[in-house]
């Protein structure tokens, strides 16, 4: 899980996490999944009778299209993605994160977007142009490995993309901030859990947010 603590339109970028994706771990750990599951323990993967793996046939067809031994995930409130989305493309590249969890993006819509002349695409979710809103930004060599896409009103996205052999989840989160009022706290928090609830148990999982 990566935190974003250093306030609206600050990169924390230079230190952002990379998964190295060749070898299987399991990373659960002091009772939260954040990082988990071994390959033969994947829903839908089965074993022959020499042993060998067998994806399901959808994974079987996007993983040829991505396979990346080494993927670079952070996370970034915008503080506003009006007018600085090249400008954030371009600090990810920079910093070569392949994946950026944005939050406050003050965006509308329930859609996707490509970032022209870059090769990113922006996944986002927000119900207003002037308030929260959060979205998943994801390179070139890996965008077309997107298979899934989850939305919780405007604080919640998940994009669930095929990596060579893995399947890897990537949440961006937004929590309400200290003023609000304990129901918005509450309904943030459950579809939080229960969007990390959904996630198969032989999934790699990434949460990225500002979750002060």
């Amino acid at each position: 899980m990566v935190l974003n603590e250093q306030g609206p339109g600050r990169h924390p970028l230079s230190d952002a996490p990379s998964l190295d994706l060749e070898p299987v771990i399991s990373e659960q750990g002091s009772g939260h999944r954040i990082l988990s599951g071994a390959l033969h323990r994947r829903p839908g993967v089965v074993e022959n009778k020499q042993g060998s793996l067998h994806l399901p046939r959808w994974v079987r067809r996007v993983r040829k299209l991505v396979k990346p031994t080494r993927v670079r995930v952070g996370s970034w409130n915008v503080g506003s993605l009006t007018g600085k989305l090249r400008e954030i493309v371009d600090v990810a590249v920079r910093r070569r994160v392949n994946i950026l969890c944005v939050q406050e993006t003050k965006w509308k819509g329930q859609k996707a977007k490509e970032v022209e002349g870059t090769g990113f695409k922006l996944w986002y979710t927000g119900t207003a142009t002037n308030k929260n809103g959060v979205g998943v930004l994801i390179d070139k060599s890996l965008k077309d490995g997107v298979v899934d896409v989850k939305r919780v009103g405007d604080r919640i996205i998940l994009v669930k993309l095929v990596i060579g052999d893995l399947v890897l989840n990537v949440i961006s989160a937004y929590a309400p901030q200290v003023g609000l009022n304990e129901n918005s706290k509450r309904e943030f928090w459950e579809g939080l859990k229960d969007m990390v609830s959904s996630v198969p148990v032989g999934e790699k999982l990434f949460i990225g947010g500002d979750l002060n």
